[in-house]
C-alpha cells in the first residue's frame, strides 16, 4: 500500500470519526467539557487516539516535517482541511498527547500571504 492510500484511509476514519462525534454532541454530549461517558471513553477517544497513533508513524517513517507533507498530501483527499481541523480541536480535551501544531501547519498550507 502506497503511502497516499493509507493516508487516503486515515483521512476516512478522521471523517467517520468526526461524523460521530458531531452525532453525541448534538445528543447532548458536550465534549468541549469533557463530560465523556463510557460511549466516548470506549469509542470516539479510543478511534481518534488510533487514528492519530497511525498518523504519526506514517509521518515519522517518512520524515514529513511536522506534518507538512502529510497535510499537503490529504488535502487532496479532504474538501476543507481546515474545517476538518476546527472539528477536530473541538476533541483536543479528550486526547491526551495531540500534537497541537497540526492547526498551524493546516492553516499555512497554500496560504501565500504569510510574512
Amino acid at each position: 500500500m502506497t503511502d497516499y492510500e493509507e493516508i487516503s484511509i486515515i483521512v476516512g476514519q478522521v471523517r467517520g470519526l468526526l461524523s460521530r462525534a458531531d452525532n453525541m454532541t448534538k445528543n447532548g454530549l458536550d465534549l468541549s467539557r469533557q463530560k465523556t461517558g463510557s460511549a466516548v471513553e470506549d469509542g470516539v477517544h479510543k478511534d481518534f487516539t488510533r487514528i492519530i497513533k497511525k498518523a504519526r508513524e506514517l509521518n515519522d517513517s517518512n520524515g514529513f516535517g511536522q506534518h507538512g507533507a502529510f497535510v499537503s498530501l490529504a488535502n487532496s483527499e479532504i474538501d476543507n482541511w481546515s474545517d476538518l481541523m476546527d472539528k477536530c480541536i473541538m476533541l483536543l480535551p479528550i486526547v491526551e498527547g495531540f500534537e497541537r501544531r497540526l492547526r498551524p501547519a493546516v492553516l499555512n498550507v497554500g496560504d501565500s500571504d504569510d510574512t
